[in-house]
């Protein structure tokens, strides 16, 4: 099992997904009033900051923050996930380290695990 840096997303879809997955459920998620992140010297997630930024210079790509897993044999099990991540909602802390767990024990020849964590549920 490794956990490496990220690379930066490689089209719009994946940063979509990161941020409906992460950003949109993150506590660390601070919109300000016209709708937009706010900046992190005014209470704003920083990872969200450097992926906005790194669109202009890709070496400000958080990929310390951003990261990827892969197991023993080297196969990716999840592309970007956040490291920051939180969120007051017990179930879906829950699910998140569910998620991470069965990542972590998948057997050789088994599909990556995937649980969807979804609002509410």
């Amino acid at each position: 099992m490794s956990n490496n840096p990220s690379k930066p997303f490689s089209n719009g879809t994946e940063y979509e997904f990161f941020q409906y997955n992460f950003c949109e459920r993150c506590r660390n998620m601070v919109l300000r009033d016209d709708g937009f992140p706010a900046f992190p010297e005014r209470g704003g997630c920083p990872i969200l900051d450097a992926t906005e930024n790194a669109r202009y210079n890709i070496e400000l790509f958080p990929n310390e923050q951003i990261r990827e897993l892969r197991d023993k044999e080297d196969r990716i099990i999840a592309w970007h996930y956040c490291t920051k991540f939180s969120n007051a909602d017990n179930d879906i802390m829950e699910k998140y380290f569910m998620m991470m767990k069965k990542a972590l024990e998948k057997k050789d020849g088994e599909a990556p695990a995937v649980i969807e964590v979804k609002d509410g549920e």
